[in-house]
């Protein structure tokens, strides 16, 4: 009879220990389709900068990514007169995640970032372009602050202790 109780015992644990792993959701994956919306501003040259970019990012399975984007610079000059410019921004890029840190460097080959509107100013566009293509390869360290099946959030503290954050909404 004792044996019989810890038969149906030890057959009760394991049938609830099968229920339980087989009810278990596994971790959201960085792989995936999101969208995103982000803005942010800097200063450089006497310059004043404040970028709004709308775009996608796949994370790919072997690693690599592709981030798309439309950009839209308003720039103030230093006569206090503004320009306006729309880049499409495109960087394959490559990441691996290791803990809570992300490991995010664009690919060099690939990289394109085009003026496809603008007034004025030209030439400081330009040079925006050539600042980005020259360090594209440049690999951030960002902090993964969210990973869910539906929101991807990063966050990157910057030297002068500012941080910027970005939401990623799976498609």
């Amino acid at each position: 009879m004792i044996k019989l109780r810890l038969l149906t015992a030890a057959a009760a644990v394991l049938l609830v220990m099968m229920c339980a792993c087989g009810t278990s959701h596994p971790e959201p994956q960085m792989e995936g389709h999101y969208t995103y919306r982000h803005a942010f501003n800097y200063d450089m040259g006497g310059n004043h900068f404040d970028v709004h970019e709308t775009g996608t990012m796949d994370f790919y399975a072997d690693s690599t990514a592709l981030d798309s984007a439309r950009q839209v610079y308003t720039v103030t000059l230093p006569d206090s007169s503004t320009t306006t410019w729309v880049f499409n921004y495109i960087s394959p890029s490559r990441w691996h995640l290791d803990g809570d840190t992300l490991h995010f460097a664009g690919i060099k080959d690939g990289f394109r970032m085009e003026l496809i509107e603008g007034d004025g100013a030209t030439e400081l566009a330009h040079n925006i372009i050539d600042l980005y293509s020259s360090g594209i390869d440049y690999e951030y360290h960002f902090h993964l602050d969210t990973l869910t099946a539906d929101l991807l959030q990063w966050s990157f503290t910057y030297r002068d202790g500012h941080r910027d954050t970005w939401e990623f909404h799976r498609k």
